[in-house]
């Protein structure tokens, strides 16, 4: 026994003093009755404020008249103590189209392979304004290392992304992206695409998305010898999470930007961490992972591998 709170999409929920709130699908429930008025919405949208009473053929019945409904004909209950179901889905559906926005800031503990072979540390900001439809994404990312007072790696990166979902697992995306290397003697590095993104999968524990683009791709060497270069490209991309345990989450960020004429002149980059966090809210977390990026045509006596793997505190403000 237990007092009605609510019934939606087909299952009843009931406040019980032996276990607190409860559900029981409607495939469970034999009869439904109440010691005091509720209010009961039927699938044609009639609505009624009555004492529920059972009724023959294990109908539902209004105690102020001899009307009966098979239980199947409901659509929702709720009880005076608690909202209308609707209104509640109607403020849900408000809720998803407030824009909002949600900041992160971390500091590194980094070391890198490849071109350098360091320990150093770094800095990244990252920004969010969006609802359940369309967002803007920004970040600011610079490390900085050196060994006997001379300067091994000093990269800045710069990022926007927008994406605008037009079908329910469907959106365009616009992004670009900047650097400046001084060890690679890269002056920039900038990569700008539009293009759609696929939503393949969302849930509570497991986000993954691709996206494909036409692209354009830009480089500016600070040496005298092809010094720049510049080619049409195209963009793709894979976006994924998982949340493994309360206490680790896995998320990963693949790019792939080939020249549109030729495949084997590419630009690959990823960044794969494993995500810890530190308090109840998440608010503070341990981010362990691997940056990377693989050209295919680097600058002269530099290699084409430049990896790096960090230890990252991060502070998420929403």
């Amino acid at each position: 026994m237990g007092s009605v709170v609510d019934f939606i999409d087909g299952n009843l929920t009931l406040e019980t003093d032996f276990a607190g709130k409860i559900k029981i699908p409607l495939s469970q429930i034999a009869s439904i009755s109440s010691s005091a008025a509720i209010s009961l919405r039927l699938d044609d949208n009639r609505t009624f404020n009555e004492i529920l009473t059972p009724a023959p053929g294990g109908k539902i019945g209004l105690q102020a008249n001899n009307q009966s409904f098979d239980l199947t004909e409901i659509q929702h209950l709720w009880s005076e103590e608690t909202e209308d179901p609707l209104a509640v889905i109607e403020g849900k559906k408000q809720q998803a189209l407030i824009m909002k926005w949600s900041h992160a800031l971390g500091f590194d503990l980094m070391g890198s392979s490849g071109n350098t072979k360091d320990f150093g540390l770094g800095l990244r900001a990252d920004s969010s304004y969006g609802n359940k439809f369309r967002e803007y994404d920004l970040y600011f990312a610079y490390n900085n290392s050196s060994k006997n007072d001379v300067t091994v790696v000093d990269e800045t990166k710069f990022g926007a992304e927008y994406d605008s979902k037009f079908y329910e697992q469907l959106a365009w995306y616009a992004k670009t992206d900047l650097e400046n290397d001084r060890l690679e003697k890269i002056d920039l590095r900038a990569t700008v695409a539009v293009g759609l993104k696929y939503f393949w999968i969302k849930s509570n524990s497991h986000d993954l998305s691709v996206r494909s683009g036409i692209a354009f791709r830009l480089e500016e060497y600070q040496s005298t010898n092809n010094s720049t270069l510049s080619e049409p490209a195209l963009d793709f991309g894979l976006e994924y999470s998982r949340k493994i345990k309360d206490f680790l989450s896995l998320e990963g960020d693949f790019t792939y930007v080939p020249n549109a004429d030729d495949f084997t002149d590419f630009l690959l980059s990823n960044d794969i961490a494993l995500v810890v966090p530190l308090d109840k809210k998440e608010n503070w977390n341990i981010r362990s992972g691997i940056n990377g990026t693989y050209n295919s045509t680097p600058a002269i006596t530099k290699d084409e591998l430049d990896l790096k793997y960090y230890l990252r505190l991060v502070y998420r403000l929403n």
